[in-house]
């Protein structure tokens, strides 16, 4: 469930970058023009950065323009980390990079109006992100600075490899120790820093390896000894006690709600809030489906009177459905509930199934057999920022007989051949035209090999876009636009 867990943060940039380049146009080889050309009703008004040699290259889509950023690297090293953050649209500004040397980059700013205007932020930066009010964050000697209004300002001196967290209004940084081992216990000190009132407010001995907030970090809690805390005001305040780790770790700041069974109840399931109250979901509990969602959801199995193993579903506190035969006793399920969906996904990987049940209309509650002989199924639901709604869900997972992953549209198969090593892809759904952009890793020859093919799958045809691209991209593919 790592996906899930990290999926979960709105931003994280110290090497768990959210959003990287996007590659998948460019004058690799020839004909390429033609082959953007001929994307015009997808590409319009949209751009690229990509990676050629040792120089940093922008694609427009509406022109088939290439345009040539400089040379980006000091000693032929490839830059993987290089984050992007997304295109600020309102302000026409997106960031580049020159003089990477393994380790760090020179940070520039420009617009894609004119893009080799550039006016640069810092040397020697490790890593950034760029917020959306134009204002960047940036790491240099381990030291974080904000970038506003042309001048850099100090917000924190590393001591140690930490991880940084962005709240979802980009107001707040949250810093944690980057040594976290889910599972142990871990105390260490978290700092929480206001980024424009300039605070900073300490918390110590938090057990950092089992700790959730909210997206805008109103709820800020964490688990030992059998007790939740929530952090406020520099202290720490008991919550619930007397429970076995929280089931929903990965949400339930989040939700304002914590699900768990009593550790003299094993088989219970609990519902508590942050008020104490509390209520008894199952006495039969058997394991919870881990989610990411902030609605009135639940999932988890209990045992029937007969004694076998029930899928249980609840939407708003009452029961959607009950569901057999859904589930072996080896693993757990995966669920996936893709952005605007009324169908919300479940995998089995002991039973190599994966269902689907309706949250709405005619068929609330029904259950639907969606693909099967499957197995390594890895949904890319959150990567489905939509603006219409999407009754399908994209996915890769590999074919019983097949050495390789398959991209997947619900039961329908995109490619059948993508890769060993990951492939990652983006469904864009805008209400006026549906496409996919995804990548296949069928040329590289290691995990560690940067060896990419770029695709748009459109109407059903699929188009190559460019071939062999060293691609910083990692596990997102995304339009700037």
């Amino acid at each position: 469930m790592f996906k899930k867990f990290t999926s979960k943060l709105p931003v994280i940039f110290c090497f768990l970058v959210t959003c990287l380049f996007i590659v998948f146009t460019s004058a690799c080889s020839s004909g390429e023009k033609s082959k953007a050309e001929s994307q015009k009703s997808t590409s319009s008004n949209k751009f690229s950065l990509y990676l050629k040699g040792d120089n940093l290259y922008m694609a427009r889509y509406n022109n088939s323009e290439i345009i040539d950023l400089g040379p980006c690297t000091t000693n032929g090293s490839v830059m993987k980390k290089f984050s992007i953050k997304g295109y600020n649209k309102k302000l026409d500004q997106f960031c580049s990079f020159s003089d990477y040397d393994g380790e760090t980059y020179t940070l520039y700013i420009s617009t894609s109006k004119t893009p080799t205007e550039r006016t640069k932020v810092a040397d020697k930066v490790t890593v950034h992100s760029a917020l959306k009010n134009g204002d960047i964050l940036y790491l240099s000697n381990k030291e974080l600075f904000l970038y506003k209004k042309g001048k850099s300002i100090s917000l924190f001196k590393e001591k140690e490899e930490v991880e940084y967290i962005l709240s979802e209004a980009q107001d707040k940084i949250l810093i944690i120790p980057d040594s976290r081992n889910y599972g142990k216990e871990d105390l260490a000190n978290i700092y929480l820093i206001d980024i424009y009132k300039g605070t900073n407010t300490v918390y110590s001995d938090v057990n950092i390896n089992s700790f959730d907030y909210s997206y805008d970090f109103d709820k800020i809690c964490y688990f030992k000894n059998n007790t939740v805390y929530q952090l406020k005001d520099g202290n720490s305040k008991v919550i619930v006690n007397g429970i076995e780790k929280p089931y929903n770790h990965i949400t339930f700041a989040s939700d304002k709600v914590i699900y768990a069974s009593k550790t003299n109840e094993p088989t219970s399931l609990y519902r508590f809030d942050f008020n104490g109250n509390e209520e008894l979901v199952s006495d039969a509990f058997v394991d919870f489906v881990e989610f990411n969602m902030e609605e009135d959801l639940l999932a988890y199995t209990e045992k029937n009177s007969k004694g076998e193993n029930i899928l249980k579903i609840k939407q708003n506190g009452k029961i959607l459905g009950e569901y057999e035969d859904i589930q072996g006793n080896r693993d757990k399920l995966n669920e996936a509930l893709p952005s605007k969906s009324k169908y919300w996904y479940f995998f089995s990987e002991e039973n190599k199934k994966l269902w689907k049940v309706a949250l709405e209309g005619g068929k609330k509650g029904r259950i639907e057999l969606v693909n099967e002989n499957i197995t390594d199924f890895s949904d890319f639901t959150y990567s489905q920022h939509s603006k219409a709604e999407n009754d399908s869900l994209l996915y890769r997972a590999k074919i019983d007989g097949n050495d390789y992953y398959s991209l997947f549209l619900d039961g329908n198969i995109i490619n059948k051949n993508i890769g060993k090593y990951y492939p990652s892809a983006h469904l864009e759904n805008n209400g006026t035209e549906s496409y996919i952009i995804y990548n296949d890793t069928l040329s590289q020859t290691s995990y560690e090999d940067d060896n990419d093919t770029y695709h748009i799958w459109e109407n059903g045809k699929d188009t190559v876009i460019v071939k062999n691209i060293k691609d910083p991209a990692l596990f997102t593919v995304r339009y700037l636009s």
